[in-house]
């Protein structure tokens, strides 16, 4: 047994999860819908898929039509966000009431990290940046990075009265070995 632990008091951030080696690069390129995030060459980092999601209904205090509602997801583990995925349904029992809309054009999107950088520059009908199930709102490249204790504000403003709308960050999420080291 080493007696050369101790805590590890700073999680490591997601560039600090990077293999070593000299004979390879910290991190390789994996596809991952088309969109391929860094993988790293650390034999020590694993991966998970994890939906992150938020939800604004007609019955919360803050929802009023044509005025922003603010949700945040707080992240313990560093991940990259692969695509963003939304829908949007009525919360009567008039459901016919939307026929013909794209769910995602009864809502704006907003998108903004923790030290305030804004994946969309401004609110933004929700099909232009939200996907749904059968088809990602993919972010292409790599992903955007999200390090762990990060948490993004997402900004939803709604259209119309009377309506359930759900966001869903599908990310990956990296996984160290350990919260100890050894000296």
């Amino acid at each position: 047994m080493n007696d050369n632990r101790e805590a590890r008091i700073f999680m490591p951030q997601a560039q600090d999860l990077g293999g070593t080696d000299p004979q390879l690069p910290a991190f390789v390129r994996a596809p991952f819908y088309p969109t391929a995030p860094f993988y790293s060459t650390n034999p020590n980092v694993g991966y998970q898929t994890r939906f992150y999601g938020c939800t604004l209904t007609s019955t919360d205090t803050d929802y009023l039509v044509n005025t922003e509602s603010i949700r945040r997801i707080q992240f313990d583990l560093p991940c990259r966000l692969v695509a963003i995925n939304g829908s949007t349904q009525t919360t009567t029992a008039v459901v016919g009431t939307l026929t013909g809309l794209d769910p995602r054009d009864l809502f704006l999107f907003r998108f903004e990290y923790t030290t305030g950088d804004q994946l969309t520059t401004g609110a933004r009908l929700g099909s232009n940046v939200v996907g749904t199930n059968s088809k990602p709102g993919e972010l292409g490249g790599t992903g955007y990075t999200i390090n762990s204790g990060a948490s993004v504000v997402i900004g939803l403003t709604p259209l119309f009265a009377s309506l359930r709308i759900d966001i869903t960050l599908v990310c990956l999420e990296m996984r160290g070995a350990s919260n100890y080291t050894r000296s």
